[in-house]
C-alpha cells in the first residue's frame, strides 16, 4: 500500500481537484444536454421529452445563423486589430525601462474596469446629443448633424467593436510585451556585431521568434471574444433590428425573455461544439506553422 501511494502520489494529490472539476463541470453539462432534449420552459423544466426536435429547429433558425455570423465577424475583426495594435505597442515600448512599470499599470486599467462600466462610458461617448464624438465631429465640420451611432445599422457594430478594442488591446499589449522581453538576447548581439539594420533584425529575428506567441495570443483572445455579451446588452440590446445580435445575446433572449430554456440549452450546446471545432482547427494550424518554422 505504501509503495502504491508513493508511486501514484501526484495523481492522488490531484484527485480532490479532479473531483471538484467533475462536480462543477460534468454535472451541469449533463444537465444542459438533458434539458436540450425537452420542450422546457423556466416554469416547467424537463417538460415533454422531444428528443432532437430542438436541434432540427436550430439548424433552420435564420436568426440563430445570423447571430453566429455576427459573432464570428465581431470576434475576428476585434481580435485581429487588438493583436496587431498590442504587438505594435509592445515593439514601441519594448526598450522602455524607466516608465515600463507605469505603462504596464496604465495598460491594465481598461481590463480592471467592469465591462458594464466600460459599456456605459462608451454609451455616453456615442450619445447623439451630448456625446464626445458627435461634439467634436460637428465642431470640426465633419458632420452636418449629430449621428446616432448605436441606432444606425451601418455604425452600430463598428461602434461596439471600437469599445471592445479599447478595452482589450491592453491585454494583447501586455502579453506581447512579455513575449518580446522573454526572447533570447544572443541572436540580437550577433546581429549587432554583423551590422544588421533594424528592419533586418525585425524581419529575420524578432518576427520569426515571436510568431508562435502572437498566434497563441490571437487564439486566446479570439475565444474570449466569441463570448461577448455585456457590450451588446448595454449599448444596443442587439439592435437596430438584429444587426448587432451576437449568439450569446440571442441565447439570453430565448432563455430569459421568451423563457424557452430547452431551446436555449440546445443553442448553448451547438455554440459549445462550434467553439470547440474552431479552437481545434486554430490549434492544429498553429502546430503546423510551428512545425514548418522548425523545419
Amino acid at each position: 500500500m505504501k509503495a502504491f501511494v508513493e508511486r501514484h502520489s501526484p495523481q492522488l494529490m490531484a484527485l480532490p481537484t479532479f473531483i471538484v472539476l467533475i462536480f462543477f463541470s460534468l454535472i451541469p453539462f449533463v444537465y444542459v444536454i438533458s434539458l436540450s432534449l425537452t420542450d422546457s420552459t423556466l416554469a416547467r423544466p424537463f417538460n415533454d421529452f422531444i428528443w432532437f426536435s430542438n436541434y432540427k429547429r436550430a439548424f433552420t433558425d435564420e436568426i440563430f445563423g445570423a447571430s453566429v455570423i455576427n459573432t464570428l465577424l465581431f470576434a475576428f475583426v476585434v481580435t485581429s486589430v487588438q493583436t496587431l495594435l498590442g504587438f505594435v505597442l509592445a515593439l514601441a515600448f519594448r526598450g522602455e525601462r524607466k516608465l515600463g512599470g507605469v505603462l504596464r499599470t496604465l495598460a491594465l486599467l481598461p481590463l480592471f474596469t467592469p465591462p458594464v462600466a466600460v459599456a456605459m462610458i462608451w454609451r455616453l461617448i456615442y450619445d447623439p446629443t451630448s456625446g464626445l464624438i458627435n461634439h467634436y465631429l460637428l465642431q470640426w465640420g465633419v458632420l452636418d448633424r449629430a449621428v446616432g451611432f448605436l441606432g444606425s445599422p451601418t455604425f452600430a457594430m463598428p461602434a461596439i467593436m471600437i469599445a471592445d478594442i479599447w478595452q482589450w488591446t491592453p491585454f494583447c499589449f501586455i502579453l506581447s510585451l512579455a513575449a518580446l522581453q522573454s526572447l533570447p538576447t544572443e541572436p540580437y548581439e550577433a546581429a549587432a556585431v554583423d551590422g544588421a539594420s533594424a528592419w533586418q533584425v525585425f524581419r529575420r529575428l524578432t518576427l520569426p521568434m515571436i510568431t508562435p506567441s502572437i498566434i497563441v495570443i490571437f487564439l486566446f483572445r479570439f475565444l474570449i471574444a466569441l463570448k461577448v455579451f455585456d457590450l451588446v446588452f448595454i449599448l444596443t440590446y442587439g439592435g437596430p433590428g438584429s444587426v448587432t445580435q451576437v449568439v450569446s445575446f440571442y441565447i439570453y433572449k430565448i432563455g430569459f425573455t421568451q423563457f424557452k430554456s430547452g431551446y436555449a440549452a440546445t443553442l448553448s450546446i451547438l455554440v459549445l461544439i462550434l467553439i470547440s471545432i474552431i479552437a481545434t482547427f486554430m490549434t492544429v494550424g498553429r502546430d503546423l506553422i510551428l512545425k514548418k518554422q522548425s523545419s
